[in-house]
């Protein structure tokens, strides 16, 4: 029955005698509700706890057409309108995939009292009354609306199913708009992803970009400086005929000492964590000693060079645990790097290195000093290769940045942490804890 049928038939006096039929203020409030919304879940309840309601059934469900043309469960409804979990609701496949199919409603009454006409589910299931509609819209089927029994409903062929099958019309075209709708958004989302997603990758070639130009910068800086050095020195040996023995010689020599060195250092962390980010550093762990052969090495080596600037450079020792099992190499480089670090860095003032056991019973050490101290802001980037917190050929203090990184990944890569506490202008201290 179509639309306009009906209608014309609720405004007929004597028409429709049954006490279920609705009047047409009734029926068109329902296709006011299931048009209401384009929210696809409520629309999906709206029409079934309708159909349901009409039909006076125990339950209903509605299957909906995926990309593939299969039926796919959507919503399960009992009779008050609560929703009944997938897995216990059997229905009669054989209706539903009928309707589908040809696109034709159908309805059963007393299908238990004709056996020989209902379908092997129907019996099974021992239901009494279907009724199940295709989902039409613009001539395509996007499912199927169904509701049953297991008691007889006796039903008005022209009454009931045709409020039935133009409820399912009606919802066709719901369900087809909350569809539309639910898509756009969804592409709309995937659109506002696809921004964002261009917008970091901007952000990050930007990054990328200002690393490399900043990566270049320092190296530049790093690389001549040194080489200036070198080629000045040499220059005043090949223009001076200084005795070997000479105050200004030792000067010369100690000046291309320092620069040959401060380029083999540059080519070695570069070197490094270019093995490491390759992936092609291999770990050699042994059990040494922490304290020996490690903590007094360093000392030793740097303890000149803290003389020379008046810092007081000490060794701090409470605990008897030393025996740890890492890689030798990284290890030595993460005490040589923070030592020559804070004596960079400090300008007066004390270094101490602390061995100790924390509160959690780990073995730690801490290197502790008096120097310039970091930022607040900077101390999420100070990990950052390439990263220093004072920057460019104007800056105070010489290096490449790749220091702490590497102390971060040589830590890391031997299950150790990393801890800062730093102020501006009063010190920094970096504490290893070997977990």
């Amino acid at each position: 029955m179509k639309l306009e049928e009906f209608i014309k038939n609720l405004e007929t006096p004597g028409k429709l005698s049954s006490p279920k039929i609705m009047g047409l203020e009734a029926v068109l409030d329902i296709f006011k509700k299931i048009n209401s919304s384009l929210i696809l879940n409520d629309v999906l309840e709206s029409v079934l706890k309708n159909a349901i309601d009409i039909s006076q059934s125990e339950r209903g469900f509605i299957v909906l057409s995926n990309e593939k043309n299969n039926l796919e469960f959507v919503l399960c409804l009992d009779s008050e309108g609560k929703p009944l979990p997938q897995e216990l609701f059997e229905i009669s496949t054989t209706v539903v995939d009928g309707v589908f199919s040809s696109g034709q409603s159908k309805f059963i009454e007393s299908a238990l009292d004709d056996t020989k006409k209902a379908s092997q589910s129907i019996i099974n299931l021992e239901l009494q009354t279907i009724m199940c509609s295709p989902l039409v819209t613009k001539g395509e089927k996007i499912g199927v609306i169904y509701v049953d029994s297991r008691r007889i409903n006796k039903i008005d062929k022209k009454e009931i199913t045709g409020i039935f099958e133009i409820l399912a019309g009606q919802a066709g075209i719901a369900i087809n708009n909350a569809l539309m709708h639910q898509r756009q958004l969804s592409a709309n989302d995937e659109l506002k992803r696809a921004y964002q997603d261009l917008e970091l990758a901007k952000r990050e070639a930007e990054k990328f970009e200002e690393l490399k130009n900043h990566f270049l910068l320092q190296m530049s800086h790093e690389i001549r400086t040194p080489f200036n050095i070198i080629l000045g020195s040499t220059e005043l040996l090949r223009l001076n005929n200084l005795p070997l023995d000479s105050s200004e010689i030792k000067e010369l020599f100690e000046m291309l000492e320092h620069g040959s060195r401060r380029i083999i250092r540059t080519i070695d962390k570069m070197m490094e964590m270019s093995k490491i980010r390759s992936g092609n550093y291999e770990i050699k762990p042994e059990e040494i000693n922490l304290e020996k052969d490690i903590l007094t090495e360093v000392m030793d080596k740097y303890e000149p060079s803290a003389l020379e600037k008046g810092i007081l450079f000490s060794y701090a020792n409470s605990t008897e645990t030393d025996k740890i099992t890492c890689d030798k190499f990284m290890i030595y480089q993460i005490f040589q790097e923070l030592v020559d670090n804070a004596i960079k860095f400090t300008r007066s003032g004390k270094i101490i290195v602390r061995k100790y056991v924390n509160a959690d019973k780990k073995l730690c050490v801490s290197v502790k000093d008096t120097g310039v101290g970091i930022s607040p802001e900077y101390l999420d980037f100070i990990f950052s290769p390439f990263s220093q917190e004072d920057t460019g050929y104007s800056r105070k203090f010489e290096g490449n940045g790749l220091a702490l990184a590497l102390v971060k990944k040589y830590a890391e890569m031997n299950n150790l942490s990393v801890d800062v506490i730093s102020k501006k202008n009063r010190g920094s201290e970096f504490i290893i804890t070997f977990n």
